[in-house]
């Protein structure tokens, strides 16, 4: 395999003359001041893209946000939303408890099947996520309906208000189903990320 060797320039005559292996390159260097104020140019230039790039990925979300979650098969009516916001909670019951600040996220699904109707499965939960990051899952509840729908499905909902980490247009919001007995996380059923957040 040839071996770049050590870059020697002749003044004569405005030649540069580079060793390459057992060759030889001979750029005039007009040509070569010309090529590196061309190099200078674009390497600015690409600095200027990345920057902005960069820019519009840390890009902060809007708080308070809502947003649909789509089912990801489609079956009929089932649809929900998240609400993601930031509350200010107490460390404890004292009324003068110093508060921090959390993320919650919350979920409210309607025309629901039962879990069962998607396989071994008896719950509902919500899960979030930054992909490759943390995730978080929280249980959900079916609410008892005065009126329930006469063709069927039920609403459920749920939150999870102890979130710390900074959320990103990436995060998902998911509902799964899942069995109680062993704690397994079945397929999701509801998506969606917070790219609708952004400011």
């Amino acid at each position: 395999m040839s071996k770049l060797l050590p870059f020697k320039e002749s003044t004569q005559e405005g030649i540069a003359v580079l060793f390459y292996g057992e060759g030889m390159i001979k750029l005039n260097l007009k040509w070569g001041n010309h090529m590196i104020k061309v190099l200078k140019t674009l390497t600015v230039f690409m600095i200027l893209v990345v920057s902005q790039t960069g820019t519009a990925h840390a890009q902060s979300l809007a708080y308070p946000c809502s947003i649909v979650l789509e089912p990801v098969k489609d079956i009929p009516n089932i649809q929900g939303t998240a609400l993601i916001t930031k509350v200010k909670k107490p460390y404890t019951n004292d009324p003068s408890s110093p508060v921090r600040e959390r993320t919650s996220v919350g979920i409210y699904a309607d025309w629901m099947p039962p879990p069962s109707a998607f396989g071994d499965y008896d719950q509902y939960e919500g899960f979030a996520q930054i992909p490759g990051v943390i995730s978080w899952r929280f249980k959900m509840v079916m609410v008892e309906e005065e009126n329930p729908s006469w063709f069927g499905g039920s609403p459920w909902v749920g939150k999870f208000d102890e979130i710390s980490a900074e959320l990103t247009a990436d995060t998902r919001v998911e509902m799964r189903v899942s069995n109680t007995e062993n704690n397994q996380l079945g397929p999701i059923i509801l998506q969606n990320t917070l790219k609708g957040c952004l400011k």
